[in-house]
C-alpha cells in the first residue's frame, strides 16, 4: 500500500512537470530552413512560417500575442502590414507614371505634374485644375476614400458581410470565399482566378508582401529625395545617367533643395 502511494503522488508531479515543459518550450516548428532575419527564440515562438513574407523579423515583439492590446494584435498588424504595402505599389506606380507618360508624349505635357503639386490644394498646387479645383477634390477624396475604409473595417471585423449590404447590386462580387480579411478573393479582388491551389497561393502571397515591403521603403526613398533634390525620382534617374559624377547622392546632399 505504502508503495502505490507513492507511485501515485510521483503520477502528478510527472504530469506537471511535462506541462511545465510545453508552456516553456520555445520553438514550436522547425524553421532550421527557412531564411530567417534577425529571429530570435522569442519571436520564433509565435512566428511560426504560417504568414507570408514571415521571416522571424519582430525586434520589438508587435506580433507577440502575450503584449497584444488594443489595435494592436498579431492579426491586425499583419492585416495593416499588406494593407500599407498595396497603397505604396499603387503609390509608386502613380508617382511614376504621369511624369514618363508625358515624356513619352502619351498625355499633355501640363498633366504630367510632379506627385508633390498633383491635385493638392494650394500653395503647394502646381496651379493645375483637372475636372475640378483641388477643394473638390480633395473632400470628394476624403468621402469616396472614408466610405471605402469604412466599408473595409466593417469585413476585418466579420468578414464576408458586405455580401449581405445592398450595393446596387455588386454586393455579390464582395464575398469573402475563404474569411480571411486580407484575401477576400471572389470575381472582383480575384478576377484572374489566381492561386488555385495551396502552395501557388502560398508563393503569390508572399510575393505580394515582398514587393509591398519593397514599395514602402520606395516611397520612403521618394519622400526623401523630393525634400533633398526638390524633384521628382524619375528626373534624379535621368540626371544620374546623364551625368553621374555630378549627380549623385553625394552631390544631393551636399546642395539640397526640397521641394516642399
Amino acid at each position: 500500500a505504502p508503495r502505490r502511494g507513492k507511485a501515485a503522488r510521483a503520477a502528478p508531479r510527472a504530469a506537471d512537470k511535462d506541462a511545465a515543459e510545453e508552456e516553456t518550450a520555445v520553438a514550436t516548428v522547425d524553421r532550421s530552413k527557412d531564411t530567417l532575419w534577425f529571429a530570435s527564440d522569442q519571436s520564433l515562438s509565435y512566428l511560426d512560417g504560417t504568414l507570408a513574407g514571415d521571416v522571424g523579423f519582430d525586434p520589438l515583439g508587435l506580433s507577440d500575442p502575450e503584449g497584444a492590446g488594443g489595435f494592436i494584435s498579431p492579426e491586425w498588424i499583419a492585416y495593416a502590414e499588406l494593407i500599407h504595402a498595396r497603397f505604396a505599389m499603387i503609390a509608386i506606380a502613380g508617382v511614376a507614371a504621369p511624369e514618363l507618360l508625358g515624356r513619352w508624349g502619351v498625355i499633355p505635357a501640363e498633366t504630367a505634374l510632379p506627385w508633390y503639386s498633383s491635385g493638392v490644394i494650394e500653395p503647394l498646387s502646381a496651379g493645375f485644375d483637372y475636372w475640378a479645383d483641388p477643394y473638390t477634390l480633395f473632400f470628394g477624396q476624403v468621402v469616396l476614400m472614408g466610405f471605402a475604409e469604412f466599408r473595409r473595417w466593417e469585413d476585418y471585423n466579420n468578414p464576408g458581410c458586405q455580401a449581405k449590404q445592398w450595393f446596387i447590386g455588386m454586393e455579390g462580387s464582395f464575398a469573402n470565399e475563404n474569411g480571411d480579411p486580407k484575401y477576400p478573393g471572389g470575381a472582383l479582388f480575384n478576377m484572374f482566378s489566381l492561386g488555385q491551389t495551396e502552395e501557388k497561393l502560398k508563393t503569390l502571397k508572399t510575393k505580394e508582401i515582398k514587393n509591398g515591403r519593397l514599395a514602402m521603403m520606395g516611397m520612403l526613398g521618394v519622400f526623401v529625395q523630393a525634400a533633398v533634390t526638390g524633384t521628382t525620382p524619375v528626373t534624379n534617374l535621368i540626371d544620374h545617367l546623364s551625368d553621374p559624377m555630378h549627380a549623385n547622392i553625394l552631390t544631393s546632399f551636399a546642395t539640397p533643395g526640397g521641394a516642399f
